[in-house]
């Protein structure tokens, strides 16, 4: 799976895409684009949900051409995505849809959101100009760019391979007094269960703590659902969204923080282009988001898709072509965890096939060392001509603050793309203990 050269753009305008400049080099020092496996970010260029196009090429309603007069989104996609997050997320009673918390469309990606969130916690905030505070997972993804950019300062907790990437419970809890200690501005927890990019599924009961200490340091909390609806067939994915609904439900209403969850669709169904998905919070966070905060910048867009999506999500198929990519993707994980292990030599330890989302996580082979003068992901991309992607995501443009100790292996691309990619590695030294053609 090679990237289009369409999709990379014009050479003498600046792009912060770091995998833009590596395929830039590659292709000065003689690579065809055409030859470059793409493994980097979750995208395919080429899978998108054939069912999904057809609804989007077979014509949309005439009215979808124009202005959405509701900031919520196109109403006939909302009113469908408020009763599927209920239904999936088997929200119970008593907590109530409309009163405890409510479903729009979102547009414009997950990452859009979370920006507009944490600038609506700033503005809302009793002391604005006391620096927010943000508590997430290392490794995880760019939390740390979307509210860095909004000033807010950020907190590490760790994952460890020795734990299977599961959070401590009580190291979230120190961290976050430690946060609130420091700080009489904004306090935001981010919760990403299906975790992004181990594959984790992180528990009910750690999610449960971790939510209750950040409720109980008057935090906010952040529900990252990217991948919700990834993860294998025999799998129950952890409801971080229910879990804090039926936390919040005894409270006072004076006593509930804001709070808000962002769901992707465009990850499910391989349209990472259209930036569709679903917003859910208190219906007071969602006037205040979508009705004074949008206006501010935008209008509702992209409405035609949001039109095809509707149509789409009502169709018998779009469950059939989900629950089929649910097996591709356990099946895809065994297959390369027996590559990983057979072809590139790597010890159990050194990577996590996960259960849940779309990459593995792979240690970068020990003999690599700690260079500095060039990333292993490009190392890889000029001995084997093969992408990979970074282990802790960072904001375009910017260097990672942290050491990537890790790259993410999208398994987005058919099986036998997969396999291809291994082999080069393989021929080209890449293993775990390395071969006399990894000379540097």
């Amino acid at each position: 799976m090679s990237v289009p050269g369409s999709m990379i753009g014009d050479d003498n305008l600046y792009n912060p895409y770091e995998d833009t400049e590596l395929l830039r080099k590659a292709t000065r020092a003689g690579r065809q684009l055409t030859e470059v496996i793409y493994l980097s970010l979750g995208e395919t260029w080429s899978r998108a949900a054939p069912g999904l196009v057809t609804a989007l090429s077979g014509g949309v309603p005439p009215h979808s051409h124009g202005y959405v007069l509701s900031p919520y989104g196109l109403p006939e996609l909302r009113q469908i995505l408020r009763a599927r997050i209920s239904v999936e997320h088997k929200v119970p009673l008593p907590v109530q849809l409309g009163e405890d918390y409510d479903v729009a469309v979102s547009q414009g990606g997950t990452r859009n959101a979370m920006f507009h969130f944490g600038r609506l916690l700033i503005k809302q905030s009793h002391e604005p100009a006391a620096r927010g505070a943000v508590v997430c997972s290392s490794p995880g993804w760019d939390y740390p760019g979307v509210f860095g950019a909004l000033g807010y300062d950020i907190y590490r907790f760790h994952l460890k391979p020795g734990a299977a990437y599961q959070p401590d419970p009580d190291e979230v809890a120190r961290i976050l007094r430690n946060a609130r200690a420091r700080t009489s501005g904004p306090l935001l927890l981010v919760v990403n269960a299906q975790h992004n990019p181990t594959g984790a599924n992180w528990a009910d009961d750690i999610v449960r703590a971790m939510i209750r200490t950040a409720l109980e340091a008057e935090g906010g909390v952040l529900i990252d659902d990217a991948y919700y609806a990834l993860h294998d067939p025999e799998v129950a994915p952890v409801s971080a969204l229910r879990i804090l609904l039926q936390e919040l439900k005894p409270l006072p209403a004076t006593r509930r923080p804001p709070w808000l969850a962002v769901r992707s669709l465009s990850k499910q169904f391989h349209c990472n282009g259209w930036g569709i998905g679903a917003i859910t919070g208190p219906p007071a966070v969602l006037e205040d988001l979508l009705g004074r905060l949008l206006p501010e910048y935008g209008y509702v867009s992209g409405v035609p898709l949001q039109a095809a999506m509707a149509t789409w999500l009502q169709n018998q198929e779009s469950r059939d072509y989900l629950n089929q990519q649910r097996r591709e993707y356990a099946l895809k994980r065994t297959h390369m965890a027996q590559h990983l292990t057979h072809d590139l030599g790597y010890p159990q330890e050194a990577f996590f096939i996960g259960s849940c989302g779309p990459y593995l996580l792979m240690r970068t082979p020990p003999w690599y060392g700690n260079r500095t003068d060039e990333p292993y992901r490009s190392f890889c991309l000029r001995r084997s001509g093969v992408l990979l992607g970074e282990g802790h995501m960072t904001t375009p443009g910017t260097s990672s603050t942290v050491r990537q100790e890790h790259v993410r292996l999208f398994l987005g691309p058919t099986a036998q793309t997969l396999t291809q990619a291994v082999r080069r590695m393989a021929a080209a030294g890449l293993t775990w203990q390395g071969a006399p053609a990894t000379d540097r």
